[in-house]
């Protein structure tokens, strides 16, 4: 307490002097912080207001440009009838067809509904005579060739041939043979029948038919039969092949070969 009362006047002195100069740190301070607020607010007074920045809407760009990316695609075939016009033609029965697609006369409707083996059949059916006239019946069937045609039967001695085949060997007693071997006409393969087993193997095919736009329906037909597609004046073509899967068909005017598949689906 003593010393506060002797030095009181310093303390308050030196407090005094520490205010002032610490004021006189903070002035330049101030003074600078003034100048630079000043300045701003001038600067707000004398600078032109300006609009911020606005997007601006490129909608319609951004459509345009994705035109262009993505062309509009025009169908000038086909279906299109502007510069397709769709054709209807007169079928036999007088009725109208529209022909959208090529297929819908002509071998392009033609359906194959069935295509079925035909088989060449040979049996051995009896032994006739006796001693040294004994003679053998021996039957073709050859399903390629027309109803008349396709079966044939003849008798025929040892060894002997005829228009249709040629005996060349008899199996076990001649009155009572295990076996006969033959050749046909035109085939070198050896043929061997017995009276218990006849031969028989697939020679050729023929086919069912439809053809819808004229309602017309054909089958059992075979390799060099003739179609007339279109009525009077229409186009004839001819079968030239049928195999398996699938028929051939020629034109006859002008010899274009054209396959039809099997299509055993359709009803």
């Amino acid at each position: 307490m003593d010393f506060l009362k002797k030095h009181y006047e310093k303390l308050i002195l030196t407090v005094v002097l520490l205010l002032l100069a610490a004021g006189a740190v903070m002035m330049p301070i101030l003074a600078s912080s003034q100048r630079a607020a000043e300045e701003q607010r001038i600067s707000e007074l004398t600078r032109p207001k300006v609009k911020p920045l606005t997007l601006e809407d490129l909608t319609t760009n951004e459509m345009t440009l994705d035109r262009v990316q993505k062309p509009v695609q025009f169908e000038l075939a086909g279906s299109h009838n502007l510069f397709n016009p769709v054709k209807w033609v007169q079928k036999s029965d007088g009725t109208f067809i529209k022909v959208k697609t090529g297929n819908e006369l002509g071998l392009g409707a033609m359906r194959v509904t069935a295509i079925n083996p035909l088989s060449l059949t040979v049996s051995f059916d009896e032994v006739t005579g006796t001693g040294d006239n004994l003679k053998y019946t021996i039957t073709v069937i050859r399903e390629t060739l027309p109803p008349a045609n396709r079966k044939s039967t003849r008798q025929v001695e040892h060894k002997a041939d005829n228009s249709v085949f040629a005996i060349k060997k008899v199996e076990g007693p001649a009155a009572e043979p295990t076996s006969i071997t033959l050749e046909l006409k035109g085939d070198r393969d050896p043929i061997v029948v017995t009276r218990a087993k006849s031969y028989s193997r697939v020679i050729g095919y023929s086919a069912d038919l439809r053809y819808d736009p004229e309602n017309m329906t054909r089958t059992g037909v075979k390799v060099k039969d003739q179609i007339l597609l279109g009525g009077a004046g229409g186009e004839v073509y001819n079968i030239i092949a049928i195999e398996q899967g699938e028929v051939v068909f020629s034109a006859k005017s002008n010899q274009k070969q054209t396959p039809v598949k099997l299509s055993a689906a359709i009803k």
